[in-house]
């Protein structure tokens, strides 16, 4: 399975970003293989829509679920539900690498709906 974790950096020991849509990047993982790709979140300086489009680079990838921080817009989800992508919060996992693990482990918990208000991903 294709894993997206939202990353400050370029490899598995890079911390999970605060923000999806306009998070720095995404670290694609083959979670049986645990091969990656670091793709660069060029949504994150949208002036709107920010979240969808994040979904759409991740769409491009073939990732079949995200793993987030804490946070999902109301259309960032529609979006995911649209692309048929599913998303997890982060759980204890501070680093990419350990939200793979925990993920492979079933530890993860899915968002099924938005948990944030549109436009949260502008106020930090």
């Amino acid at each position: 399975m294709k894993l997206a974790i939202v990353s400050t950096g370029k490899d598995l020991g890079a911390k999970i970003d605060e923000r999806f849509g306009r998070g720095d990047a995404f670290i694609v993982v083959d979670t049986e293989t645990m091969e990656f790709e670091w793709i660069d979140n060029e949504a994150k300086n949208a002036s709107g829509g920010a979240g969808p489009q994040a979904v759409r680079i991740l769409a491009k990838t073939g990732a079949e679920a995200v793993v987030l921080d804490s946070n999902l817009g109301p259309k960032a989800a529609t979006t995911l539900e649209s692309f048929e992508i599913k998303a997890y919060l982060r759980g204890d996992a501070t680093t990419v690498g350990e939200a793979v693990d925990l993920f492979k482990e079933g530890k993860l918990v899915e968002i099924a709906n938005s948990n944030v208000e549109e436009h949260s991903g502008l106020k930090k």
